[in-house]
């Protein structure tokens, strides 16, 4: 009788981690992330927690997927927690007239984000250089 030789743990194939998936076009992803996006929005008055799921969901994608938010959803993030940001519900927006800055407080971390603003470009193009 023949004896079997125990397999090593070298000759075993290493199969991969990741499974297949099939191929998604750029677009398809894109709609994808703007339908949570706006499930989010629509759904934050009443349920919260929901909003945040969504948009952790969208923004999962986004990152694993490595494409750009569309430029109107980039500041609904909070840039210190990464929370989902709603006007008047988990966040505050101010307008400084003196700085030329819209100050947006999240209220989970505290954190500001302050981004500047011009009324047109010449006095854009004025403050670059």
């Amino acid at each position: 009788m023949p004896s079997k030789k125990p397999s090593s743990p070298r000759s075993k194939r290493k199969r991969s981690r990741r499974a297949k998936q099939p191929l998604i076009s750029q677009d398809d992803i894109t709609e994808r992330v703007i339908y949570l996006l706006r499930e989010a929005d629509r759904v934050i008055g009443d349920d919260i927690e929901m909003a945040q799921k969504y948009a952790l969901q969208a923004r999962k994608i986004q990152m694993r997927t490595r494409i750009r938010f569309p430029s109107q959803w980039t500041k609904r993030f909070c840039k210190q927690c990464k929370s989902f940001l709603y006007p008047g519900i988990n966040s505050r927006v101010r307008l400084s007239s003196s700085n030329k800055v819209v100050a947006i407080k999240c209220f989970h971390c505290n954190g500001y984000t302050r981004i500047p603003y011009y009324q047109n470009m010449e006095e854009k193009n004025e403050n670059e250089h």
